[in-house]
């Protein structure tokens, strides 16, 4: 397979190429040998998944020389590696941990827009340099979500002209300005995930699955792109199967 140039471009490719829409979560519990069962698990599921995002379960326990090791073997199966740690800091901060990120090998980086469109605009530009992608952050997946994405803000307009709208229309603004390379909305926020999948201006990215009741096949007919799945398949007890019947229900072909 070719490689690619950009982000956007490599994920697309490695999802035609394993005829997969599946981000695998790779989240697990606290574990004595954490290595090996990340390991096996990517090399057990790599035919049935696109790409795989590692959050702090794993970013927080191991070293840069680990998660390099993990980065390098994703990337020996055509897979992309995502680092979740919804980035929200100062543009200074942001990009030394984007830096950091990059150097251990990840494609691309989510992050959370209420650092502002200029901040989220420098992260852009910054891993675009190096052939990386940025993923903004629109609206969690979890109940508690509308208490902060969902909240009524104010837009403040040059000729007083202000408007009452919403924190992820907001965000979504940011993102859209600032060209990112896609977006998570909730599986769990399907009138929302309508909404904007109708714009279908960047890949959308969806988590909720499974505890959080997400419905796989309406979130696949409302826009989703990607679905971003972890514990329904590394907490079962057939992980094989259990993604097998996932990409049979997701699948572009």
């Amino acid at each position: 397979m070719v490689k690619l140039h950009s982000f956007r471009e490599r994920i697309d490719n490695s999802s035609k190429y394993k005829n997969s829409q599946i981000v695998l979560s790779l989240d697990p519990s606290p574990r004595s040998d954490l290595i090996g069962f990340v390991r096996a698990i990517i090399t057990l599921l790599e035919k049935y998944i696109c790409a795989i995002k590692i959050n702090f379960h794993l970013i927080l326990p191991l070293s840069i020389s680990q998660i390099t090791g993990i980065n390098n073997l994703i990337h020996s199966f055509e897979l992309q590696s995502i680092a979740d740690i919804k980035l929200n800091d100062i543009i200074s901060t942001n990009e030394i941990a984007i830096g950091y990120l990059l150097k251990m090998g990840f494609d691309a980086v989510i992050v959370n827009p209420l650092i502002g469109k200029n901040a989220l605009q420098f992260a852009v530009d910054q891993a675009h340099e190096q052939n990386a992608g940025i993923i903004a952050l629109i609206y969690m997946s979890h109940p508690g979500a509308k208490e902060g994405f969902g909240i009524n803000v104010i837009k403040k307009a040059k000729i007083n002209n202000n408007k009452v709208t919403t924190m992820y229309k907001v965000f979504l603004d940011y993102a859209y300005t600032s060209q990112v390379d896609g977006i998570v909305v909730g599986a769990t926020q399907i009138d929302i995930l309508k909404e904007i999948s109708s714009q279908k201006k960047t890949p959308i990215y969806s988590p909720g699955f499974g505890t959080q009741g997400g419905d796989i096949k309406q979130a696949a007919k409302t826009g989703t792109d990607y679905f971003i799945i972890g514990s329904s398949i590394i907490g079962s007890k057939d992980p094989l199967n259990v993604v097998k019947e996932i990409r049979s229900q997701t699948c572009r072909i």
